[in-house]
């Protein structure tokens, strides 16, 4: 069909006016830059969206505390055997304790089989991410017979519960989610 448009064209026209028509007429293809096509934006924008990603993730890990990760792994070693005594000790003495959280104290009965019930417990709320949101409560007897401290953590709260007397040797753990005004039972089991 190209052809019978091209000799029709030479019939009609004189020889001059042949080219330019025939010039005018044909489409002209242009090449577009590189940097207009789709395709090449497709290939580029992704490693360079990863270059950029990247370089958020590098930063937050720069500028965010890493509290999770202990600094001292040798203590760490060394405690876990010392720990492992205290958990036994515990276990020997079945020491239980219920405690008690308010707004503003902490309330605690032991349980037992002791010779003699320690002057002092020391409580560690330790948050389960944030380092800088562990509490040590020290409980001092009274005269009842149960112990009591100061409460300086919002209620309610999940926190790990580390029940000790520095004087015995013993720790109990567990991990619990501490309401205001409800018992919670710490045992060595």
């Amino acid at each position: 069909m190209g052809g019978f448009f091209m000799a029709m064209v030479r019939h009609c026209c004189p020889r001059s006016h042949c080219t330019e028509f025939i010039m005018k007429s044909e489409p002209q293809e242009t090449a577009k830059p590189w940097y207009k096509e789709p395709l090449m934006l497709l290939v580029l924008g992704i490693p360079f969206l990863a270059v950029i990603w990247g370089g958020v993730i590098l930063s937050l890990a720069l500028s965010t505390k890493d509290s999770l990760v202990s600094d001292s792994y040798y203590k760490d070693g060394v405690s876990y055997t010392e720990n492992q005594e205290a958990f036994q000790a515990a276990s020997r003495l079945q020491a239980q304790a219920d405690l008690i959280f308010t707004n503003d104290e902490v309330r605690l009965q032991l349980r037992g089989y002791f010779d003699e019930k320690p002057n002092t417990l020391q409580l560690q709320l330790i948050h389960p991410t944030l380092e800088d949101r562990d509490l040590t409560v020290f409980l001092q007897k009274m005269t009842d017979g149960s112990y009591a401290g100061v409460n300086d953590m919002e209620l309610p709260d999940r926190r790990r519960l580390w029940l000790s007397s520095p004087e015995q040797g013993w720790q109990i753990r567990s991990t619990e989610l501490i309401m205001p005004e409800q018992t919670v039972t710490l045992s060595y089991q």
